[in-house]
């Protein structure tokens, strides 16, 4: 597998964990802007930390689709999953 479908398949999987995560924790009583804020910040920290450990070579060869690869589905998937695992697990009481 290429480096740019780990990347891709990286933040469709992290983008689920975060939206699941995002229920569960309740992170939404805050408010939906900063649901909507962690997941961006989540994104631009993977970005960063991508750009980190990954050595020089392969990062002149991906040039902006290290930062780009995967962000519609990352933020597609966390919001689909966030509305999922909001209707489908039981309230907090």
């Amino acid at each position: 597998m290429k480096l740019e479908d780990k990347i891709y398949w990286g933040r469709a999987v992290g983008g689920c964990l975060l939206g699941l995560f995002t229920t569960i924790l309740r992170i939404d009583r805050f408010g939906s802007v900063i649901a909507i804020l962690l997941a961006v910040a989540v994104y631009i920290i993977s970005a960063l930390f991508l750009r980190v450990f990954i050595n020089s070579e392969s990062r002149s060869l991906l040039g902006r689709k290290l930062y780009l690869t995967g962000s519609g589905t990352y933020g597609a998937l966390w919001l689909l999953s966030w509305i999922l695992s909001y209707n489908l697990l039981p309230a907090p009481q």
